[in-house]
């Protein structure tokens, strides 16, 4: 949707378009060190339209290029027309620069910004009376750091260049941090045997989500020729109980997986057998095969429902694979 021009649209954009004109509107408000630089011959239309905050064409405004120092093509100089006072004008030219940018980077196919110089030319019938300072726009409280904010070097935390004895000291940070940090190393199982003692504090707390995330992002990511010994230091961990451990099935090779599943059948069992114990032979029998029974469908469903080919359900779990389609009805 293009916006419609007014009258005064129409002929500030008619008459800036004039290179008479704009070089002597530049000649008049550029700050003087910026004249300087600027070759004044070189100034152009760069573009007629440009996206307002809903995206619309924003046909009135419009940008300039020129060579500053002899270089060409870095400093656009942007001119805007406006007619209402707003409060929101700096943040809105901000969003312009930053739309004004990101355009020229694609263009250039460069890494390198350009300087632009916004000018904003009003003409409404009242005296302009909001601010024209960004930072205006935070709360008195908030004005001061938000201009430190905006002016300084952003703060970046390298991983890579932070030493693991530093990270421990922080218990909950601090182990997810080596984690994020350890992930590219060549063979993940020496940082997990690491830090399954830090896991286990963890548990002690209740932490399960936590634990489940931080195994399932080492399965997942982390890279190991020794998956047999890394499935069984996850196993160490009670809070990987069966099903957590089914959804890591996807991550790990299919007999390693397959592995883990059938020592979670024999734990099943072995539980099943323990209550037992105490009847006859015959009764325990029977109460073992269908422990047995019950805990390797309960395994199959659990499985299917986690989206486990059916072909390996049948291998992990020994029941035919008719009798485990019965359970999609």
């Amino acid at each position: 949707m293009t916006k419609k021009l007014s009258h005064h649209d129409r002929y500030t954009r008619s008459m800036m378009t004039n290179p008479n004109v704009s070089q002597e509107f530049f000649k008049k408000y550029l700050p003087i060190h910026l004249q300087e630089m600027v070759d004044f011959s070189t100034i152009k239309l760069e573009k007629e339209s440009f996206v307002d905050d809903k995206l619309n064409l924003q046909i009135a405004d419009l940008l300039f290029s020129t060579t500053f120092n002899g270089k060409p093509g870095f400093l656009y100089i942007l001119f805007e027309h406006a007619s209402t006072s707003t409060p929101l004008l700096p943040f809105r030219m901000h969003k312009y620069m930053a739309a004004i940018m990101d355009e020229h980077l694609e263009k250039k196919k460069t890494n390198e910004l350009p300087l632009i110089y916004p000018i904003i030319l009003y003409t409404g019938k009242r005296p302009y009376t909001h601010s024209m300072d960004l930072f205006d726009l935070f709360s008195p409280e908030e004005k001061e750091l938000a201009r430190e904010v905006f002016t300084k070097p952003y703060h970046l935390i390298d991983l890579a260049k932070t030493p693991d004895e530093e990270l421990e000291k922080f218990f909950w940070f601090g182990t997810m941090a080596r984690t994020l940090k350890h992930i590219h190393d060549s063979d993940i199982l020496p940082f997990f045997e690491k830090i399954l003692g830090r896991l286990k504090e963890l548990e002690k707390l209740g932490e399960e989500g936590y634990i489940y995330s931080t195994v399932s992002y080492v399965a997942k990511k982390g890279k190991t020729l020794r998956q047999e010994e890394l499935v069984k230091t996850i196993r160490k961990l009670e809070s990987i109980d069966e099903e957590k451990f089914m959804t890591l099935g996807e991550y790990l090779k299919p007999e390693i997986f397959k592995m883990g599943i059938a020592k979670g059948i024999e734990k099943g069992i072995e539980k099943g057998i323990a209550k037992g114990i105490e009847k006859s032979k015959k009764e325990r029998d029977i109460e073992i095969a269908k422990s047995k029974q019950e805990e390797r469908e309960k395994m199959a469903k659990t499985l299917l429902l986690k989206g486990i080919d059916i072909e390996i359900i049948s291998e992990t779990t020994g029941l035919p694979k008719q009798e485990i389609r019965k359970f999609y009805s």
